[in-house]
């Protein structure tokens, strides 16, 4: 199992430069600690997650790191065309080495995207499919024509190529139909922080139903949080968590009510790594178990650098080595 770190350019004193010298810090900090990748995430009008462009984040860390595998988590499709996304996508595997992994997504039920990106909701998925279905034939290489119902190309050849061949794809979704098309090519599946994770196992399941031969596949993003006991890692978490919660429903219950699981905070500190460092370790056992994750990728919830970083630290040094021998 690959160890990852999720990049969402958490802001709280309100400085984007901080926050983003601070989160690149991180990347490099967890390349030297020996993990194996770093996403980034897609955040639009959030003064408190601010990383709306993600693979021009990736191409600067291409640039600040030797090793890592450099992760978008995710690129929304259906707010971009997919021809520059594919370009995009190319330049940052080149600049990096061919070390590009790129995650996309249909985004949630957010009316400031529809509102400000001009994208319905009802058209959202459909969107999202056609786009990637032209960027990875883009990616593939050869003339490619397409002629949709959103976006159409004539023998269009992709400038530049990347240097994977193929570049790594990984779909962010929990819908059956999505997953067993990630499947059927060969992409990955993705599961944020606030994925429940009886809906992650039946995801995996589904994977694998529609793929009986495939290896790993799930990368699965995880919230993390260490304390000297499990009742303060607990209260320190809710204390974290709580207003993402709270803002999370408020967005979400009169469009998506289906998601009102996802956002219990409860649930999400129980499908959390939170605790002491030998709970940690005991919950990633289970995880490994369980759903057997390509890569887990650790968010730490913290919203000081200094407890962030010392978190991911005492992962990599404690609690990593010690997974072989609970597993």
């Amino acid at each position: 199992m690959r160890l990852g770190l999720f990049c969402t350019y958490e802001n709280p004193r309100q400085d984007y430069a901080a926050a983003y010298a601070e989160q690149t810090a991180l990347v490099e900090r967890v390349e030297a600690l020996g993990f194996e990748e770093a996403w980034i995430a897609e955040h639009h009008f959030n003064p408190q997650a601010a990383s709306p462009s993600c693979l021009a984040i990736l191409a600067y860390l291409a640039g600040r790191t030797t090793r890592i595998r450099l992760g978008a988590a995710a690129v929304l499709l259906p707010l971009h065309h997919p021809v520059s996304v594919a370009e995009d996508a190319a330049t940052v595997d080149i600049l990096s080495g061919g070390r590009l992994e790129l995650g996309v997504a249909r985004g949630g039920p957010f009316p400031l995207h529809e509102a400000h990106f001009g994208v319905a909701r009802e058209e959202s998925r459909g969107r999202m499919l056609e786009a990637l279905d032209l960027v990875a034939a883009l990616l593939d290489g050869g003339p490619v024509t397409r002629d949709g119902a959103f976006f159409k190309v004539n023998g269009l050849e992709l400038v530049p190529r990347p240097l994977q061949a193929p570049v790594p794809i990984h779909i962010a979704s929990a819908t059956a139909e999505t997953v067993a098309l990630a499947a059927r090519r060969g992409y990955g599946i993705m599961a944020a922080p606030p994925f429940p994770l009886a809906g992650i196992a039946e995801s995996v399941r589904q994977y694998r139903a529609a793929a009986p031969g495939a290896g790993r596949c799930l990368t699965l993003l995880r919230f993390l949080h260490l304390a000297d006991s499990r009742e303060r890692a607990q209260e320190e978490a809710r204390a974290f968590l709580a207003p993402f919660v709270e803002r999370m429903k408020a967005t979400t219950e009169k469009v998506r009510p289906d998601w009102a699981p996802w956002f219990d905070l409860d649930r999400m500190i129980a499908d959390s790594l939170i605790g002491t460092e030998a709970d940690v370790v005991e919950q990633v056992a289970a995880l490994e178990r369980g759903l057997a994750p390509r890569a887990l990728v650790l968010k730490p919830l913290a919203p000081a650098f200094d407890k962030r970083l010392a978190d991911l630290e005492a992962f990599a040094a404690r609690i990593r080595p010690q997974l072989s021998l609970v597993t």
